[in-house]
């Protein structure tokens, strides 16, 4: 395959457009698209890249969602996504890699709401709304007391819907500043409740979104985009557990020519981020990343000797 890595220089403008260069300083890119409502970015991977260690790799995919039928073994309707890789981009660098995966999710959260009117008159058979809210936590932890020094936790709430029509939907949140003075629709069939409350800061919203309903009621009221994933909203809270998920303790011992690392993950019994033990999501995925000097990666590969 003549497919290889190749470097290049990439530029994200104001008005969302990314720009690709050979070099850095010119004044023309050799390929340049614009960010859209219907792009989403894959997951991060790590791929080989050459002898001397991975690559940090991530897609850039238009997605296209639509509901399809199914009659085997008997008639069922679900709504896919069809993926389409616009651009694929990678660098060995973390903190560039982070920092880029950012820039980009920002990008995609600013866009204007653009109604297609070609969808507007679209009915589903069976309508559908997803909602999809995530923490992302960031911390410092102290030497040897493992105490917190500094943190972050950051929710973004993102939205995929399948609904006939421009209808508003309204979203509610644990959110303290309503608490006692709940809303049940007498819709719902079985109320729901909560202990656990939390305290909204810097909320953002996507453009969908009527803000000053919000300031007045707390509740998100929006048009979602048809048959599209985007981030409707994104808030920070702050992290209130006595104890983090786990600790890390890390050891390297110098023998002669050799250098070992160990890695012990300590996790804490009594935490858990849902109290409801029907519902508990084991902590997954967890990866370690430990940076090293370039000219030592071969020293922690291992050649298999057939």
């Amino acid at each position: 395959s003549s497919r290889h890595w190749g470097p290049i220089y990439v530029k994200i403008t104001e008005a969302g457009f990314l720009q690709l260069f050979y070099e850095k300083g010119l004044e023309k890119p050799f390929r340049e698209f614009k960010l859209e409502v219907n792009h989403e970015i894959s997951d991060p991977k790590l791929q080989n890249y050459d002898e001397s260690g991975r690559i940090h790799t991530i897609r850039i995919d238009r997605v296209l969602y639509r509901e399809k039928r199914k009659y085997q073994p008997m008639p069922l309707v679900t709504h896919t996504g069809e993926r389409e890789q616009v651009i694929k981009l990678g660098t060995i660098d973390y903190l560039d890699f982070i920092s880029f995966i950012s820039t980009i999710q920002n990008v995609l959260f600013h866009l204007t709401a653009i109604v297609d009117l070609s969808t507007i008159h679209q009915n589903y058979i069976e309508e559908e709304i997803t909602v999809d809210v995530r923490d992302e936590f960031r911390g410092i932890l102290a030497k040897g007391d493992n105490q917190l020094l500094e943190h972050s936790v950051t929710t973004h709430v993102h939205v995929l819907s399948f609904i006939s029509g421009m209808e508003d939907c309204r979203i509610g949140l644990n959110d303290v500043l309503i608490k006692g003075n709940e809303v049940v629709s007498r819709h719902d069939i079985i109320p729901t409740t909560t202990t656990k409350w939390v305290r909204l800061h810097d909320c953002q919203f996507h453009s969908s979104v009527d803000e000053e309903a919000f300031h007045n009621s707390r509740i998100i009221v929006c048009t979602p985009l048809d048959a599209c994933r985007f981030e409707l909203m994104r808030f920070r809270t702050v992290f209130s557990e006595k104890t983090l998920p786990f600790t890390l303790r890390t050891m390297a011992c110098v023998r002669g020519a050799e250098v070992e690392l160990q890695s012990w993950v300590v996790v804490s019994t009594g935490f858990s981020s849902n109290r409801d033990s029907l519902s508990q999501v084991p902590c997954e995925n967890v990866t370690i990343r430990h940076p090293v000097p370039p000219e030592w990666v071969n020293y922690f590969r291992r050649d298999s000797v057939l």
